[in-house]
């Protein structure tokens, strides 16, 4: 209605820090019933002091009202005070996580409209930084944050809210590491800005969603990524941990179907967070859920779509935090409800994927066809693939074609292929339509066929474009050579020259992605695993591995002893991890190997091989406040049969486990 009034909520120590700064020249009101307008409390320029403050709290008034035009002004003050008001022991908690709230809303807001801004990136990256503090200083601000996950539902909400309840639950399960905090809070604050660009009928669409829709929806988590560009502030490790938010543990999730140990322990805690918040909104075809059915409904789907150790500790978490009733601040009123979460993300796995009208006529080939591919454009620090890489291909048709790769690929990532016609070779520009995790460490990826291109072309760099809409015609998807390509570093330096150890890499990447390796690439495998290139023998113990016969387990068995003491380190973890019973004599001698990094490995190899020869070393290890404890946490796991991550509280959880077995009764076979 025109000429209506609106009011926005403010927390008490806001509005103190407000006074305090001279910046409270505005009327304020206090709340008032349900049905009825704020009353005004402070006509503007009459300002406040200490003993107001005091006095409301006594009366239990738990926030006032400014007018919705005067809250930008507030806003932008409280950011810059932000950081003092988190450690101000004269704060209570509970306005602590008000006010974190407030002022990361209104940073994710602005985040939301701009999402390619690094101004706004930095702004975010400094209330990550607060939430940390706040969570990390106050056992209580957690969980007043957890309380308030509830109370609204705009897109810039639920930003903060994923990000504020990754940074709690990964304090939970890391303690203070702050680094995979600051990770976790900056994944959760942009891990769903792909969707803004999705239409809400799209998002909140009650019947079944079109193939077209389905795989709208399926490439946010690509678009996210694609949005953020090269920001310094975003680390690769906060990009896995967006791609992965929707993957699930035992493989279904999307956009690559990735499953168990590919997946980072910071994805499958944004995971939670963000499934449990989603579940908070009322939907058109449901209610919303309570917290308790929210919680009820994760832990439904333990080991299959959520990881069951995240979970316990989650659990954990929620009954310690929701034993208290909260006082939240409302839903400002005529304020941006929009719900950005939809039915078709959370609690199913990813559709089937159906063919768009005729599919054309498609030839396997057969396991030995190969094609060299050149990366031309992709997301940045999002997969670790070379340059130029070798894949095995399984069908082709006129306008694409399927392959196999050791590398994941996303969605709208461009890739020069060469074909080879037979009596000549031709280079064509592709775009990832798809790729799905297939077996191990190898995926297979669907190419949608452009363009044919001159050789000069081959190493030019091309715009990542991002997803197609639905009904965009195909000249508008087509990617054009970018003058200011925003492609990650290495591609700025497409025309040096390959060195031999490059050329080793790509042939070790032809062998890692062969369905059936004959044995021609079984001798070049063991032949590499003796190159002088450390890197290459590094990678030739992973695809000896895979490989698996008798002639590769003896070339692994022999890298155990490498000169190199990180080409040893990973031999005889691999070891461990593949089971290799002919390796126990070697594993016991390297005990007494002068890195400890590779003794301590050796002992959890031993212990995945049924012996705990190498117990005392790690338990003198576990010991100590090092570095090398985090490593010996996680192969005590190994030796005793649980997991205990390599971090502090992994430390903290095998001393206690070790005190409560007792040393003796651990070494007694």
């Amino acid at each position: 209605m025109a000429g209506q009034t609106y009011y926005s909520p403010i927390a008490l120590a806001a509005a103190q820090a407000l006074a305090a700064e001279g910046a409270a020249d505005f009327p304020l009101y206090l709340p008032a019933p349900s049905d009825h307008r704020p009353v005004l409390y402070r006509e503007a320029g009459v300002g406040l002091s200490p003993p107001d403050f005091e006095r409301l709290r006594s009366s239990g008034v738990p926030f006032l009202y400014v007018l919705s035009t005067d809250m930008h002004r507030c806003e932008t003050v409280l950011e810059t005070k932000l950081s003092s008001l988190v450690c101000s022991s004269e704060v209570p908690p509970d306005e602590k996580a008000r006010l974190v709230h407030q002022v990361g809303t209104s940073v994710a807001r602005d985040l939301a409209r701009d999402p390619g801004s690094s101004e706004n990136l930095g702004r975010a990256s400094y209330v990550v930084d607060n939430i940390i503090g706040s969570v990390l200083s106050d056992p209580l601000v957690a969980g007043h944050m957890l309380q308030m996950a509830g109370h609204e539902r705009s897109t810039a909400s639920h930003m903060f809210v994923v990000s504020a309840l990754a940074v709690t639950l990964g304090a939970e399960i890391f303690g203070s590491d702050l680094e995979i905090l600051r990770a976790l809070a900056l994944a959760g604050m942009t891990h769903d800005m792909g969707k803004l660009g999705i239409s809400p009928e799209v998002l909140n669409k009650a019947t079944p969603l079109t193939p077209e829709e389905s795989q709208l929806i399926e490439q946010h988590p690509i678009e996210s990524v694609r949005l953020l560009g090269d920001d310094p502030h975003v680390t690769p490790t906060v990009r896995q941990m967006i791609l992965q938010h929707h993957e699930w543990v035992d493989g279904r999730g999307y956009p690559l179907g990735v499953s168990g140990d590919e997946l980072l322990p910071g994805s499958r805690i944004v995971s939670v967070v963000d499934s449990f918040h989603a579940m908070l909104g009322r939907r058109s075809y449901r209610r919303a859920f309570t917290p308790l059915q929210a919680s009820r409904a994760l832990n439904s789907q333990a080991g299959r779509q959520f990881d069951a150790d995240v979970l316990t500790r989650w659990n954990e978490l929620f009954d310690r935090c929701w034993s208290q009733q909260p006082v939240v601040l409302p839903i400002q009123p005529g304020g941006e409800i929009d719900e950005v979460s939809s039915r078709h993300e959370h609690g199913q796995p990813a559709p089937q994927r159906k063919a768009f009208g005729a599919r054309p006529k498609r030839f396997t080939c057969n396991a030995r066809a190969m094609v060299k591919c050149v990366y031309a454009g992709r997301l940045h620090d999002a997969t670790c693939a070379p340059d130029v890489f070798v894949a095995s291909v399984h069908d082709v048709s006129y306008r694409g074609l399927c392959m196999y790769s050791a590398y994941p690929m996303y969605r709208g990532e461009v890739v020069h292929v060469q074909i080879d016609k037979g009596t000549h070779k031709m280079w064509v520009r592709g775009t990832v339509a798809w790729c799905r995790q297939h077996e191990g460490n190898i995926y297979k990826a669907g190419l949608r066929l452009v363009q044919r291109i001159p050789e000069h072309e081959v190493r030019a760099p091309v715009d990542v474009q991002g997803i197609v809409r639905p009904g965009a015609n195909r000249a508008e998807a087509t990617p054009e050579i970018a003058k200011d390509s925003h492609a990650p570093p290495q591609t700025a330096e497409r025309d040096r020259t390959e060195t031999p150890s490059e050329n080793e890499l790509e042939t070790l990447a032809v062998m890692a992605a062969m369905r059936s390796p004959t044995i021609e690439a079984e001798r070049t495998v063991v032949k590499l695993g003796a190159s002088s290139d450390p890197e290459v023998r590094r990678k030739a113990i992973d695809v000896l591995a895979n490989i698996g016969t008798k002639a590769a387990r003896a070339a692994l068995l022999d890298l155990l002893q490498d000169h190199n003491p990180t080409v040893r380190e990973h031999a005889v973890a691999t070891a461990g991890m593949t089971k290799m019973l002919e390796a126990a004599h070697t594993l016991r001698q390297q005990l007494d190997d002068p890195v400890e990094a590779v003794a301590l490995r050796a002992a959890g190899a031993l212990g995945r091989l049924g012996e705990r020869t190498g117990l005392p070393l790690v338990m003198e290890a576990l010991q100590r406040k090092d570095g090398q404890a985090r490593l010996a946490a996680q192969v005590f796991g190994e030796i005793v049969g649980h997991r205990f991550p390599a971090n502090e509280r992994g430390v903290d959880a095998a001393q206690r486990y070790l005190a409560a077995k007792g040393a003796a009764a651990l070494l007694t076979p």
